[in-house]
């Protein structure tokens, strides 16, 4: 489920893409990108006898469909939804058979996927030496539109808002379960630190939950460089050199200055195994801590 889950995420951010670009005025020369722009197009294309309108308004009709149709198939399934933020605190539907409920829980989970997509951007950009510029940082400030557009210095900032934000709508309107281990079922919170207290703790403490949202950013980016990682070994045991490239690139493009230049044929390099853990361990690292900030035992 969670694989179906996640092509419905991608399918959604192809046709969020194209509510912020203008094929027409924009020229791709990345074969990164290139793929993406022939399917978006050939999809409104297919449908533009039935939606007679403008390619971006179509976009927004199409996204609208899929969230929709996405909710009600998921709903069929009796698939049981839930957002993770770190890896301690669980929010699920509090009205599970309430169909406007689950339909918010289905746009914050896309909301939750673009922010931590947005979140990889930033932090890769963070750690790339300035001018460093290749098809795949191409392709990622692409993919990570409009929010790539910002001006520099204003994109972290805007970035801890909207996850503060997401912090206190899944707050306020979800279902608090803890997961304070691992290999453990959640465990549901009789109550909620973020709605409990005085207003100025419950601010403080939601603050800190979009702060763990943002760390989110860390656990995405080492699943991505994981699924890289496999797939350049299995490009090189099937001899796939154009796979290979694709991974190795995209590899290079997550570890920043950290990544070693393109090492196709000359052995197997660790450098990403060492990054992916180290990256691991500080991501786990700040959700023990701020876990503990928000039940601080001097904040009550």
């Amino acid at each position: 489920m969670f694989y179906l889950l996640l092509v419905f995420n991608v399918i959604f951010l192809l046709f969020w893409l194209r509510l912020w670009s203008a094929p027409d005025k924009e020229f791709y020369f990345n074969p990164f990108l290139s793929g993406t722009i022939k399917l978006t197009d050939s999809v409104i294309a297919f449908l533009r006898p039935v939606l007679y309108m403008p390619e971006q308004a179509a976009a927004l009709v199409i996204l609208l469909f899929l969230t929709l149709f996405k909710t009600l198939l998921f709903v069929r399934l009796k698939f049981a939804w839930n957002i993770t933020l770190g890896t301690f605190f669980l929010f699920a539907p509090a009205r599970a058979e309430d169909l406007p409920h689950l339909l918010l829980f289905s746009v914050l989970h896309i909301a939750a996927f673009l922010l931590r997509l947005w979140t990889v951007y930033l932090l890769v950009r963070l750690i790339t030496p300035p001018f460093r510029t290749t098809r795949a940082t191409e392709a990622l400030a692409f993919f990570a539109r409009p929010f790539s557009r910002l001006p520099a210095l204003a994109q972290p900032f805007a970035l801890f808002a909207l996850h503060v934000a997401l912090a206190f709508v899944l707050s306020r309107t979800g279902a608090l379960s803890i997961l304070v281990q691992p290999l453990e079922a959640p465990k549901p919170a009789l109550t909620s630190p973020f709605t409990e207290g005085p207003l100025y703790l419950q601010l403080l403490r939601t603050g800190w939950l979009g702060a763990l949202s943002f760390a989110d950013g860390l656990m995405l980016l080492t699943r991505g460089l994981f699924v890289l990682i496999i797939g350049n070994l299995g490009a090189a045991i099937l001899q796939a050199r154009g796979a290979t490239i694709i991974c190795s690139e995209g590899a290079e493009l997550l570890m920043g200055r950290f990544a070693r230049r393109s090492t196709v044929g000359m052995g197997f390099d660790f450098t990403p195994l060492i990054f992916f853990f180290v990256v691991d361990l500080l991501y786990n690292s700040v959700c023990r801590s701020l876990y503990e900030l928000i039940h601080s035992p001097f904040l009550r």
